[in-house]
Parts: C-alpha cells; structure tokens; sequence
C-alpha cells in the first residue's frame, strides 16, 4: 500500500519539498495523494465526502438548505471558493465574513448581520458557521504549493499564513505580540492575523524557530475558530436559534501542472472541530463516524453539475476521494 512522502524540515516555510517519493505514489494516485495529505492533517477528507457527512449529519438535528443560512470564513483567496461553492450547493448562498488567512475582522455586528438574515421555520433560525484558513500540498506533494490557472510559475497558499511563519521565526513571537486592537494601518488584516496567532503560540509555550507552514496554519485555526466562538457567544441567542459549527484546514492538492490533463486536481479539509447546540444542549459530532456516499452515489450527484461523468474517484479506508474538474479551479 502507497505510504505518500516523506518531508524535508529544514527547507523554507514558505515551500517545503518532499525528499522522496515511494513506488506507486503517482500523482494521479487518488488514495495515495491521500495518504500524502494525512500524513499532515491526520482527519483529512475529500471535500464532497467532508460536504456529505456534514449533510448527513445535520439533518438528524433538524438543519437543511431550506431552513437554515450558512456563515463562511475562509481566506479571501480564489482558490477557496472550491470549497464555498461545496457548503452553497447545499445551504444555498453563504454570508461571508472572509478575511486574509482566515482572520475574523467583522465583529459581533458583522455577525449579527448575517444572522439576521437566516430563514425562520417554526419560529426558530438556524445557522452553520464553516471556518477554514487554507493551505496548497501540490501533487507532488510539496507544501505550500499551488498551481493557478493561466500562470506559468508555480504559486503558493496561504500567503499571508506562509508570511506569517517567516516573520514570526526571524522575529520571535513577543514582538509580534501586540495589545490587542492594535493594528498596522496600511495592513490591517495581516498585522491582526500575525499578532493574533503569535499571541495563541506564545501561551501555549512554542518555540518560534521551530515553526513550519503546517504547525502555523494549524495554529492559524485554533486561533480562529476561538475568535469565532467568541463572537457567537455575544452574538447568538439560542433560545431563539440553533446552530452548527465546522472548524478545520481547507487543502489544496492540486496538479502541479495544471496543462497536465492527466494529473487530478483534489481538494480536503482537514476536520476540526465539529459540534451542533440544538435547543441551547451541546453535541460534538465525529464526522468521520457518518457512513461515505459509495463511488457510485457520488458520481450520480455529480452529473447534476458536470457535463459528463468522467471525475475520477476512488475509496479507501480513509474515506472517498474525489477529482475537483479543472473549471471548477477558475
């Protein structure tokens, strides 16, 4: 069985290269370019399986896209609305509050804004809040990577995530400990995402020259899932509403050439947290624990958006792993 790569620490933050490749770990191999992902994100799933369990299991509590507004907070990059496109096909139109690497900047009021804009069934609302920074492990397997339609040379992802690795290991996570609302001015986002996430290592004792693109992105979702948390406290009332929270990494595993129509382009997330609050009770869910869509149920719902039913797909123990066509990356 295809094991993925092995990985070099010592190469830069912002690209770090695998230093070998096993025998059969193709990059058009879909359970091994799985394995590759896991190998950093041990709860990785394909993103149409993550979807599907996540469908499953809320309607089991009562939430569907006609009674219920989902809240997304991803990266302002284009490569993750991948992912948005996922979470509106079944909740419909998402409200947003997207900002650089993932950062929470839109405040209660922002919040507020988008509740108020849930359907109202039973006189109930009901909200799902989806939060992702992201990440690109290419199918070569090279993290940080990531290849974008119409550029000839390869780009990366997160940048303001790879960014912040580079400036939190030359500089230390003291100095990049701010008070809290401060900001930089000309960069207010990124100067909030990095004194955020330096704020979170620093109290949980990390060592900042230790720190890789992965170990900053994970901590990049701890970081905003508890700022999202915070504001649904001062925001959602749940005598009034019940809601759903999905945390996690969203992961790029795209062709490393993009012209290769040979070579899959495959989009995971990394599960996080996952909880419902139904009638203000608390309930963790382990979406690894919903049953997978055969190959077959998953290719009868993709000829309701594809032009023909020639996506790879591919399953294993790990869960079922799907092709992300070329005109859904532009």
């Amino acid at each position: 069985m295809c094991l993925g790569h092995h990985y070099s620490t010592t190469t830069s933050p912002a690209l770090a290269e695998p230093a070998y490749a096993k025998e059969g770990c193709g990059s058009n191999d879909l359970v091994g370019r799985h394995q590759t992902v896991l190998k950093h994100f041990p709860t990785a799933l394909s993103v149409d399986d993550f979807i599907t369990r996540v469908e499953i299991a809320l309607a089991g509590y009562g939430f569907t896209g006609d009674n219920t507004i989902a809240m997304s907070n991803l990266c302002r990059d284009e490569s993750c609305m991948v992912l948005e496109d996922k979470i509106e096909s079944v909740f419909g139109s998402c409200f947003s509050t997207h900002g650089l690497g993932g950062v929470l900047t839109c405040g209660v009021i922002g919040i507020k804004a988008g509740l108020s804009h849930s359907p109202v069934q039973g006189g109930k609302e009901r909200y799902v809040f989806f939060t992702f920074p992201h990440i690109g492990i290419d199918s070569n397997g090279t993290v940080g990577a990531i290849s974008r339609p119409n550029r000839a040379a390869t780009s990366s992802a997160c940048g303001a995530l790879i960014a912040c690795t580079g400036d939190l290991k030359k500089d230390g996570l003291e100095a990049a400990s701010q008070v809290p609302g401060v900001h930089d001015p000309l960069e207010p986002e990124y100067s909030i995402l990095k004194q955020r996430i330096a704020r979170r290592l620093r109290h949980e004792g990390a060592d900042s020259s230790k720190l890789d693109l992965v170990a900053v992105t994970k901590a990049a979702e701890r970081t905003i899932t508890s700022d999202l948390e915070f504001l649904i406290e001062k925001a959602v009332d749940p005598k009034k509403a019940d809601y759903a929270v999905f945390s996690g990494v969203q992961i790029h595993n795209w062709a490393a050439n993009l012209d290769d129509p040979s070579v899959p382009s495959l989009e995971f997330v990394g599960v996080g947290k996952s909880y419902v609050v139904v009638n203000g009770e608390k309930t963790y869910l382990d979406i690894h624990q919903v049953p997978a869509l055969s190959p077959r149920q998953l290719k009868v719902l993709s000829t309701a958006s594809l032009s023909d039913d020639a996506s790879l797909t591919a399953s294993s123990a790990s869960g079922m792993v799907q092709e992300i066509p070329q005109s859904d990356l532009v």
